[in-house]
């Protein structure tokens, strides 16, 4: 019996029925939940990180600026972003004015102090208007403080005409420049002849005014001089501070070792003062060509005051102080150290 082929059959099956969303509500199901979280995470940003409670907040308000006042601000912010001129610079571009000038020759001053030296207090007058003449002063303590920075007076304060005067044992003199050669050796000790020298040529510098120079020496076998403020030695203004100084110097001396007269006495006379005064106790004297040294060195510029210290009365002895004062125009005194 022959078969006859068949397709096969497809049977299908139900189809199960299945719950469909729409799309539309799925949308805003989704957009609800995005808009939710994005709520809630400005929610966590304001409490997170303000960092502020309620009560710190409080109300501003807004301040707006003239022009003029915006304008002044950025000139002053380009002038302090500009570097600073440096101190006495002057541009290339145009020659140094008076003014320029002027500020650097003041800043190129030193500074000026002294701790020695207190300048009076001057009262200014009531006058407006020319006013009476000015007057030059004349006193010592006037000039003192018109003094220059070297320790000199003013030129205002120099006296003109006729010298001041000062004495040294009794030998007075009118001059401007005044030179004390002073004996110190051992035997100027006995009857406190160095003493008593001293004591009379503080009060003969004490007499000058700071129109007047002076200078000392003390002298044995060799010489020491005054030496003030770090200066050379030589010449010194009368001020007050000055002779407070020598005073000072003075004090210090004593007597000792022998005695050599001549280059102490070239020395003082190197300094060309109108006086000079020589005093001592040495028996030693100077030879005839020793004098005549002295006399040919000084050429009459400088008066030689010879005072001698002697333990016996004044004898009519010619000898070389005598001499010595006599060739040059001075003047001699005797002292006796025993009424000392």
């Amino acid at each position: 019996m022959e078969r006859t082929w068949k397709p096969p059959e497809f049977r299908r099956e139900p189809a199960v029925r299945r719950m469909t969303v729409p799309s539309w509500f799925a949308s805003v199901i989704c957009h609800g939940l995005l808009v939710f979280l994005f709520l809630l995470s400005l929610q966590h940003w304001d409490r997170g990180n303000s960092g502020a409670a309620e009560g710190d907040f409080r109300e501003v308000g807004i301040y707006v600026k003239d022009a003029s006042a915006l304008t002044e601000t950025a000139d002053a912010e380009q002038t302090s972003e500009q570097p600073a001129p440096e101190e006495n610079h002057l541009s290339e571009d145009r020659p140094p004015s008076e003014a320029d000038v002027a500020a650097a020759a003041t800043e190129s001053l030193p500074e000026l102090t002294s701790d020695l030296i207190d300048l009076p207090e001057t009262e200014l007058a009531d006058i407006v208007g020319a006013g009476s003449p000015l007057q030059t002063p004349t006193s010592a303590s006037a000039a003192d403080a018109l003094m220059g920075l070297d320790g000199a007076p003013s030129p205002t304060a120099l006296i003109s005409g006729s010298h001041g005067e000062t004495s040294f044992f009794d030998i007075t003199v009118k001059g401007q420049k005044f030179v004390y050669l002073v004996d110190r050796s051992g035997s100027m000790g006995d009857y406190r002849q160095l003493a008593v020298a001293k004591r009379e040529l503080l009060a003969s510098i004490n007499s000058l005014d700071s129109t007047q120079q002076f200078h000392v020496l003390f002298y044995n076998n060799t010489y020491a001089q005054l030496i003030l403020n770090g200066r050379p030695p030589g010449l010194q203004w009368a001020t007050d501070i000055n002779k407070t100084l020598a005073g000072q110097y003075i004090k210090r001396v004593t007597p000792e070792g022998g005695t050599t007269h001549l280059p102490a006495l070239l020395e003082a006379l190197s300094y060309r003062p109108d006086h000079l005064y020589f005093l001592t106790d040495a028996t030693e004297p100077l030879s005839a060509s020793a004098l005549n040294d002295i006399r040919t060195y000084n050429k009459g510029r400088t008066q030689i005051h010879c005072i001698e210290f002697g333990k016996d009365s004044d004898l009519a002895i010619d000898n070389y102080l005598k001499r010595l004062a006599r060739q040059n125009g001075g003047t001699y005194r005797y002292r006796n150290v025993r009424n000392f």
